[in-house]
């Protein structure tokens, strides 16, 4: 996939299916990224002037930007743009730019030109399974007052209005390296002198972008191109990567058909921490004056978002250590990735880099003068832009010269808080397959209806991704479901018992009455069928184990062969018994065999027995876990709680029982709490002291409970 598609692609795009426009000021691109690569819609151009390729580009900007930039294209004529990028975490992007133009009058037409443009683009954001950033839409408004070339000089000029409409989106359905985009351009007023009118250049384009290799960031683009004024469809492709830190290289072809676009274009590009330089060429064909653009871009103030700071500060390190690295200045490149590791300790590629590098490169200044001061400026202001890697290491390099400056104690603290939360984001990224697994488990189970199987799953995406924004939604849910255990359910529950003691099947009545003593636990008539279904269960024991005691008499006349006989039809018995799913009449024909086997001190069945009573137990408590989990499906949560402690009697290791049970304990304490703090608020503080005994039994380590109880009986 990763060699065929780009191939379809750039072919699909040479296909002429439209095929001139003289709108000269529509060539005046101000940001080299995207001019480099045939002016793509695509180029993800991190300057704030991206937005005049592509309304949607400035979703990517990480920070408050200011970005200037100059050109000279065909003849003398030549420009210079200011702009201003402001980020913010949820509410999208605002951009705007100022530009002034000096056309060369012969050939033009015109004087020169001021234009003015605001832009604004929202991130779309995908919040199931997982968080992320899709893409973006975005919309540009812009303004040109142009002064016109006349033949009496007189200052005559002209006003034009457009708008840009573009979208940016993750096609990672076809393939998680690809990404897709469209804009429609200038779409406003018409230039008009005189007797003279024409459209603005209205333009419709779509663009691909397929990423071919990580490491270098290769990525290939390639865009149609439809001007409204031209019959045939332009098109345009490039390739970037970014073969060593700081330097990314950008080569590109475009025709758009019209009387300019045609030609090679390249660039280049420093980016630095807070800093980039850009420059890039475009090839007009037929003339000997070509375009040229150089650009300044400077960041300031804190990333907003702590994803696009991880990514961004994270990618800029792991570049200066493989730029360290790949020059063999092994010290330089050691400190990098231990520097990378004390804030991201599992990133791979420092772990791997750290394990090959074999000395041991720590150094620190030793010059006490004023050093602590200077480190923690320089972690504040590290931290001010979110850069945590600079700021973790300038306040540990304070607190080494002086262990107690609270200043860089604080400072640690918040940097910290601040790795929480871009680990949480680096988790999630990591694991982002995971967490689709488990969503589309959890979403199953809850479609079905099976809502304690679908909070399974939603909380291991939450133990993956503790902000979830889905799964805690979907928790919600199904919690208002969960809490629906209430003391009405406890009259049909004691019925059920009744039913079952007049019959004589004692455990299944004592099940019952447990269950609907736990919804109503203030009845004592349910205290007493408990007291006399124990009483019967323990006489029925000692009938049976009487029984045994007869038989294991009787069991030492037998011959050696006559007891190796029914050993074996006994173990016989039990394995058929065992396989036919009888587990309790398993369990009680290996207990026989044992007793034999103890008596007459013959261990030949000694292994087997243990497996098999093992393996009988672990079923019957896997069968009481499913007929609990069915139970709590159908609200009958008081029955559910005696099954699970029924699979906990059988096996005592039983997670998924154990957890049911905590689940249900702490619903339960959660009811009897609400109750005594509402009996507590009407006065009724005997009642309020009762609830909350009983919500501490359910859940022994409720501590609001505690703190409740201590105060009503301290009043």
């Amino acid at each position: 996939m990763k060699k065929i598609l780009p191939l379809l692609l750039v072919a699909f795009l040479y296909l002429p299916l439209f095929a001139s426009s003289d709108n000269f000021i529509y060539v005046l691109n101000p940001d080299p990224y995207s001019q480099s690569i045939g002016a793509s819609i695509l180029s993800l151009s991190p300057s704030v002037f991206g937005f005049f390729a592509n309304p949607a580009s400035n979703y990517k900007n990480i920070s408050k930007e200011v970005q200037v930039s100059y050109y000279s294209i065909y003849n003398n004529n030549y420009g210079a743009n200011a702009g201003l990028v402001i980020p913010t975490e949820k509410r999208g992007n605002f951009s705007i730019i100022v530009s002034g133009t000096e056309f060369n009058k012969e050939e033009t037409g015109y004087k020169n030109m001021v234009m003015a443009a605001v832009n604004y683009v929202y991130p779309i954001v995908g919040k199931y399974p997982v968080t992320e950033e899709k893409g973006s839409v975005g919309a540009t408004f812009k303004f040109y007052h142009i002064f016109l070339n006349t033949e009496d000089d007189s200052d005559k000029s002209i006003n034009l209005f457009s708008v840009d409409l573009g979208a940016i989106y993750s096609l990672d359905f076809i393939d998680r390296d690809l990404t897709g985009a469209i804009a429609v351009k200038n779409l406003g007023n018409a230039f008009e002198y005189d007797d003279f009118s024409q459209n603005q250049a209205q333009i419709v384009a779509a663009s691909a972008r397929y990423n071919l290799y990580d490491l270098y960031k290769v990525a290939i683009v390639a865009d149609m191109v439809k001007n409204l004024q031209v019959t045939d469809l332009g098109y345009a492709c490039g390739v970037e990567a970014k073969p060593l830190y700081p330097l990314s290289l950008r080569v590109g072809w475009r025709d758009y058909r019209d009387n300019f676009n045609k030609g090679i274009t390249a660039g280049l590009c420093l980016e630095f921490g807070r800093v980039n330089l850009s420059y890039s060429f475009s090839d007009i064909l037929g003339t000997d004056n070509d375009q040229h653009i150089f650009s300044l871009g400077i960041y300031f103030g804190k990333i907003a978002n702590s994803g696009k700071a991880y990514e961004h500060y994270l990618g800029y390190y792991l570049d200066k250590a493989r730029h360290d690295y790949k020059k063999k200045n092994y010290i330089s490149a050691r400190k990098q990735y231990e520097d990378i590791l004390a804030v991201y300790p599992n990133e791979p590629e420092a772990k791997k880099y750290v394990g090959l590098l074999s000395e041991d490169l720590y150094q620190t200044d030793m010059d006490f003068s004023d050093k602590t001061g200077k480190f923690i400026a320089k972690a504040d202001s590290a931290l001010l832009r979110n850069n945590l890697v600079k700021a973790k290491q300038y306040y540990e390099k304070a607190l080494m010269l002086d262990p107690k400056n609270k200043q860089a104690l604080e400072g640690l603290e918040k940097t910290d808080e601040s790795i929480k939360e871009q680990e949480i984001y680096a988790n999630r990224k990591r694991h982002q397959k995971e967490i689709a697994e488990h969503w589309l488990k959890a979403m199953k189970y809850y479609d079905n209806g099976e809502f304690v199987y679908a909070k399974d799953e939603f909380n291991r995406i939450l133990e993956i991704d503790p902000k979830n924004a889905g799964a805690i939604q979907y928790l919600s849910f199904i919690q208002k479901k969960v809490d629906k255990v209430n003391a009405v359910q406890s009259q049909n529950i004691f019925k059920e018992g009744i039913v079952e003691y007049e019959k004589k099947n004692y455990e299944k009545a004592l099940s019952a009455f447990n269950a609907a003593y736990l919804s109503n636990p203030s009845r004592d008539d349910i205290k007493e069928y408990i007291v006399k279904c124990e009483e019967q269960i323990n006489k029925a024991k000692q009938a049976a184990l009487a029984e045994a005691q007869k038989n294991t008499k009787s069991d030492k006349l037998l011959t050696n062969k006559q007891l190796e006989r029914q050993m074996k039809k006994l173990y016989d018995i039990g394995v058929e018994q065992y396989t036919l799913k009888e587990y309790k009449e398993a369990i009680d024909t290996f207990a026989k065999l044992r007793a034999i086997s103890e008596q007459n001190r013959v261990y030949t069945y000694s292994d087997q027995i243990k497996s098999y009573t093992l393996k009988s137990n672990k079923a019957l408590a896997s069968i009481a876990y499913n007929e609990g989990r069915d139970l709590e499906m159908k609200e009958k949560i008081t029955q559910a709680y005696e099954k699970y402690k029924e699979a906990l009697s059988y096996d005592e290791t039983n997670s998924l029982a154990q957890k049911a049970i905590d689940r249900i304990n702490a619903v339960t304490a959660q009811n009897y709490y609400d109750e005594g703090i509402k009996a507590f608020s009407v006065g009724d503080k005997e009642k309020a002291i009762e609830l909350l005994k009983q919500a501490l039994e359910a859940e022994p380590s409720k501590l609001e409970a505690q703190r409740a109880l201590e105060r009503i009986q301290n009043q």
